[in-house]
């Protein structure tokens, strides 16, 4: 599935700021602003079974079990299906399983909800459609797919050059320097960045007909996340709500998501 050791992506990467949510998780195993989001677009409820395709230290699959939902796991890294293990040891009837999302442990239309976030940038990109296609097998008719994926490729190519120099100009270096970092080690994980188009294109040669892809309009996260953190007042506020304007967000967005549902 991934072209990278499954041992880079170890303990410390998943309690790290490489992995989104970690401080979150660290302070009460409990969600961060984008995973909340996530779990209510998902709408886990008792006779819902919920696959997280990906699922990291498993808080997500938390929530949705103590919203009454069935809940199942996998993940490529051995450290995740530990760390996912731990968060859910009040939850025995939890199926966390190590595995490939091109190759799923599962039977035919299995889940009613599958979540695979923060995950496709790290898949081989020969094998984009494949892995969707193995989720699309594994859904029931009419069950649901959500997808999450940060950055945003055309953000990374095209607009933080772009950005980077009036953000400096702001008096903002700091930040830029930041975010600069973050690119810069997340070039190491991610090999399979998508954009919107890209996306919806995969996903329909993955078999499904009409999915939704779509770049989140709050491009500073509400000021919340740890690289936006202080950038949402002032002129740094009003240039975050123009960056979140159509179609000027296809460049200046990173949040991509995409809902599909199975046929």
């Amino acid at each position: 599935m991934c072209p990278l050791p499954s041992d880079l992506y170890d303990r410390d990467y998943f309690l790290s700021d490489k992995c989104e949510g970690w401080d979150r998780f660290r302070e009460s195993r409990g969600l961060s602003a984008i995973k909340e989001r996530q779990v209510r677009a998902l709408g886990p409820a008792p006779g819902l079974r919920v696959l997280d395709a990906g699922c990291g230290r498993g808080e997500v699959l938390l929530a949705c079990a103590r919203a009454g939902a069935e809940v199942a796991g996998l993940d490529y890294a051995q450290a995740a299906v530990e760390l996912t293990t731990e968060t859910l040891a009040g939850v025995p009837a939890a199926d966390i399983r190590r595995g490939d999302v091109t190759r799923l442990p599962w039977e035919d239309a299995s889940f009613d909800r599958i979540l695979f976030a923060d995950v496709i940038e790290h898949v081989d990109p020969a094998l984009t459609v494949k892995a969707l296609s193995e989720l699309r097998r594994v859904l029931r008719p009419g069950g649901l797919l959500l997808v999450h994926t940060a950055p945003n490729k055309l953000f990374v190519k095209v607009g933080w050059p772009l950005c980077r120099p009036a953000m400096r100009l702001m008096g903002r270096g700091a930040a830029a320097d930041a975010l600069d970092r973050w690119l810069g080690e997340a070039e190491a994980y991610h090999v399979n960045e998508q954009s919107v188009h890209g996306l919806r294109r995969a996903l329909r040669k993955a078999g499904f007909r009409r999915p939704a892809v779509w770049i989140d309009p709050d491009v500073l996260r509400g000021g919340g996340h740890f690289l936006t953190k202080g950038l949402d007042g002032g002129v740094m506020a009003l240039a975050g709500r123009l960056a979140g304007t159509r179609p000027v967000r296809l460049l200046l967005g990173n949040d991509l998501y995409a809902l599909a549902r199975a046929p």
